[in-house]
């Protein structure tokens, strides 16, 4: 979905610099992996090293939403919404909640 926002919504999204550190963590487990597969480790090792990577994006993944939802609520309870846009936001966690739960 594009990100649509404006200088209003802006604190929606401002906390997501908090996860580049833990990016480029990923990012270097990553490359981990590569060299592991170049020289030639052992298939369930590496599977156990890209569970790991995966479990590490989930949790960023699961700490922007929560951050998102946080900042919506918080616009929300302000009462800073139009109802479009509180349709709309409800209409995203339900949809998020279906892929996930």
């Amino acid at each position: 979905m594009k990100n649509r926002s404006s200088k209003k919504d802006k604190p929606e999204y401002h906390e997501h610099t908090k996860q580049l550190p833990r990016l480029k963590r990923i990012e270097g487990q990553v490359r981990g992996l590569q060299q592991m597969i170049e020289n030639e480790r052992n298939c369930v090792e590496i599977a156990h090293q890209i569970n790991a990577v995966i479990a590490a994006l989930r949790r960023v993944q699961s700490d922007m939403l929560r951050e998102h939802i946080l900042a919506c609520s918080q616009t929300a309870i302000a009462g800073n919404v139009t109802a479009v846009k509180a349709k709309r936001l409800a209409d995203e966690v339900g949809a998020l909640m279906a892929k996930w739960g």
